[in-house]
């Protein structure tokens, strides 16, 4: 006899992003100690979801259907209903929500549903992501839940300082899959071989791909940058390579179902985000011992290498963290000289290698499904 709880994670889809991988890793995990409905806003699965999981798409449409925002405002009220009667029909205990607008459905939910208690999950900093009605909807909205976790510290503070959050707030990082063994190492062969970089992320303005891009001029021949990711900026950020006669050391190579696979090839991994929640690509980077170079932006890559220490960076220079690079935001000078410090030193790249990929099985989905579970067994309604 299955004498599991239901309990439904929504998300907007399953597509290559880093919430929906979270998602993907923590439903696959999660359905061994519960009846799991994975519900998605868009009709989008683009990674593999375990056999035992129920899927329930709200939307026929895909993710990126082109409309009029009237259109999206109307399927957007039209979740909300749908959203209660799934909730409804499958007997959930507990809801789970990632990102803003499925927590607003979420919330909205508990308010007309005493029998099912939800947990809402902030994954961006909202103090430098949301414009003024996203700010609005996290200060009316998400006091409405009975649980928030984020995958940062500085996240629940900002929430709580700056947007009146007073219900219990947690911190779970984000899952990854850790390896038993470190993957062969990708040495550099000297001044004639190509030191090759990869970027991993969508092509938007908050990852400020332009960034690396321009401090890869600052850098001779012997550099390579292969960038990972679709997005709004990709024509733009296209011309300015070409612009500045780059097209044949910056590649673009779109998405990728298996990026573990190409983040294996290459040297270092770089970050260069404005601000973050808790970046994934430095934590798939850290599972696979590839060292990383990332801003000093908030929040997460200073987590993640240097356990959340603060760090003063000069201007031009980079930071040595405990388990890789760290510059400052917006600083091309700073990162270049980041990516020489690795072409130039072998030895400090594999050290930094070897550590991050011990630190990073501190975040192996088996033991972050179990903080997981906690909470969720803590909201369960008998």
């Amino acid at each position: 006899m299955n004498n599991k709880k239901n309990i439904a994670l929504f998300a907007p889809s399953i597509g290559f992003g880093g919430t929906e991988r979270v998602v993907c890793r923590l439903v696959n995990e999660l359905v061994h100690y519960y009846n799991v409905n994975l519900v998605v806003l868009y009709n989008s699965i683009d990674l593999p979801i375990h056999k035992e999981v129920n899927i329930i798409s709200i939307s026929n449409k895909s993710e990126h259907f082109s409309a009029s925002q009237f259109i999206k405002t109307v399927d957007f009220i039209k979740s909300i209903f749908k959203y209660q009667k799934i909730l409804r029909q499958n007997n959930i205990s507990v809801s789970i929500s990632f990102l803003v607008r499925q927590n607003v459905v979420n919330s909205i939910a508990k308010m007309f549903n005493s029998k099912t208690n939800t947990i809402i999950s902030e994954r961006c900093f909202p103090s430098n992501t949301y414009g003024s009605i996203g700010k609005m909807l996290v200060k009316y909205f998400y006091n409405k839940n009975d649980l928030l976790f984020s995958n940062s510290e500085h996240i629940n503070t900002d929430l709580q300082n700056n947007f009146n959050l007073n219900i219990p707030a947690q911190v779970i990082y984000n899952p990854i899959k850790t390896l038993k063994k470190i993957p062969c190492f990708v040495s550099y062969k000297g001044e004639n071989d190509t030191f090759k970089i990869i970027s991993v992320g969508r092509l938007n303005p908050v990852k400020n791909q332009l960034s690396l891009i321009k401090s890869m001029a600052l850098l001779n021949e012997h550099f390579l940058l292969n960038i990972y990711g679709i997005g709004i900026l990709e024509d733009k950020l296209k011309i300015e390579t070409k612009y500045i006669n780059l097209n044949e050391r910056v590649i673009f190579k779109g998405n990728n179902d298996a990026i573990h696979k190409e983040i294996v090839k290459h040297h270092c991994l770089v970050l260069t985000s404005l601000s973050e929640g808790f970046p994934n690509v430095i934590l798939e980077a850290m599972s696979l011992g590839v060292p990383v170079i990332a801003t000093n932006c908030l929040s997460g890559p200073l987590e993640l290498l240097n356990d959340n220490e603060p760090v003063t960076i000069e201007k031009g220079s980079f930071f040595e963290a405990k388990y890789g690079l760290l510059v400052n935001v917006d600083d091309e000078h700073g990162l270049a000289e980041a990516i020489k410090y690795y072409q130039n030193n072998e030895d400090v790249r594999m050290n930094y290698g070897t550590l991050s990929f011990q630190k990073a099985k501190q975040f192996d989905i088996s033991k972050i499904g179990v903080q997981l579970k906690i909470i969720i067994d803590s909201q369960c309604v008998e």
